[in-house]
């Protein structure tokens, strides 16, 4: 069961590692939809990550950043309380033509999240990597 455990993080670990190149490719090549999309893909997947290393059970199947926090038993105020809530609309923003447009067609509309998303998911690495 542990060594089990061990390869379903080390997946969900490298998902992210590959989510969280890709973010920071599309971002440098401003296409900034595809650069929320990953971000939000590359800080869920650590989590699962952490939840599956640390909590040594199967993630949720979810999308929400705030709710797989709360499951890991992180606290974002070791990080100043990044509002990862907006990170969580983004997943489904991104998905709809109108609101893709919206939301994440200028830079400076991506930006704070983009800052944020790695915040978080540097963050959980660094926790991940204590464990």
């Amino acid at each position: 069961m542990v060594k089990a455990m061990q390869a379903e993080a080390k997946i969900w670990f490298s998902l992210a590692e590959d989510d969280y190149k890709n973010a920071q490719l599309l971002w440098e090549n401003h296409r900034y939809g595809a650069t929320v999309f990953f971000y939000q893909q590359a800080v869920e997947k650590i989590l699962k990550a952490y939840i599956v290393q640390v909590k040594k059970k199967l993630p949720p199947k979810t999308h929400r950043i705030e709710y797989l926090i709360t499951t890991a038993g992180l606290d974002v105020r070791d990080i100043e309380s990044p509002e990862v809530t907006e990170l969580s609309k983004a997943y489904i923003r991104v998905r709809y033509p109108d609101l893709s447009r919206a939301y994440y067609q200028k830079r400076d509309r991506v930006e704070p999240l983009v800052t944020m998303s790695e915040r978080v998911y540097l963050w959980v690495k660094k926790k991940f990597k204590k464990t």
